[in-house]
């Protein structure tokens, strides 16, 4: 049991922290507010030079640190129940590629606050590298199917609200509206993340990747798509801070994997 307060401890404060970065990573990108870069690293710049800002900036990260530590957590105890069938070691290692990211994030939020230099073009930097090794270019085109798949699977969760049978009784009605306006939205980044992916692999250019950010800054030709975007990412904020107070974790089947696992 105590593991199983871990776990839900992990998982509602990285919840929470997710929530954070994506309202304000939205409140960047549609007020300008503070930065002109409306991604994570603009988002912990922003922070940065609030007052308190390196406290708050050290605590985001550990936040996100958690919530990788749990994705990553699930996708090996398979905490969610998806299964070992085709589909369900997919989703795992979405998890797990999820959990992989969220402690990168981390790495970046806590290296800032600590006075550590950011990293310019992080993204393209790692493609670049990917690209220099045997078949990179395919490699690069396979991730960025992932991110297509992502997309698919974030488009389909809002289509079906299949998120609210994890949500507890006790959530307001209010919540399965957000959640598909907040995942509709992140479908949309994540396929222009991919399709970007698939270019740089299939051309060898580094250049093209995008990261989060610059997924949403490519949207501003059509002003309209970009504001529904970036507002229903605030909503995907706002459906993460759901996640945090109403997501359901305790329950049968967890902690039957959990004991199982410890035998």
């Amino acid at each position: 049991m105590n593991r199983l307060r871990r776990l839900e401890t992990f998982a509602r404060t990285g919840w929470f922290a997710r929530g954070v970065v994506y309202c304000l990573l939205a409140y960047i990108a549609i007020t300008g507010s503070g930065a002109s870069d409306p991604s994570p690293q603009g988002v912990f710049r922003s922070l940065r030079d609030m007052p308190a800002g390196t406290l708050l900036l050290a605590l985001l990260g550990i936040g996100l640190a958690l919530y990788g530590a749990y994705r990553l957590f699930g996708a090996a105890l398979d905490s969610e129940g998806k299964g070992s069938e085709p589909k369900g070691i997919a989703i795992r290692i979405g998890y797990a590629a999820s959990g992989i990211a969220h402690f990168l994030l981390a790495w970046a939020a806590l290296r800032l606050a600590t006075g550590g230099r950011e990293e310019e073009g992080r993204e393209q930097a790692a493609a670049g590298m990917l690209l220099d090794l045997p078949l990179g270019g395919a490699l690069l085109g396979l991730v960025g199917a992932a991110f297509l798949a992502a997309a698919a699977h974030q488009a389909i969760k809002a289509w079906t609200t299949e998120f609210a049978r994890d949500l507890s009784p006790q959530a307001p009605r209010w919540a399965v509206p957000v959640g598909r306006a907040g995942l509709s939205a992140r479908a949309v980044v994540f396929f222009v993340i991919g399709g970007s992916l698939v270019r740089a692999g299939w051309f060898g250019a580094a250049a093209e990747v995008k990261g989060l950010g610059d997924a949403l800054s490519s949207l501003t030709d059509n002003p309209t798509l970009y504001l529904l975007v970036a507002a229903g990412l605030f909503l995907f904020g706002v459906h993460s801070f759901v996640e945090a107070r109403w997501r359901r974790i305790r329950d049968e089947d967890v902690i039957a994997r959990i004991v199982a696992a410890r035998r």
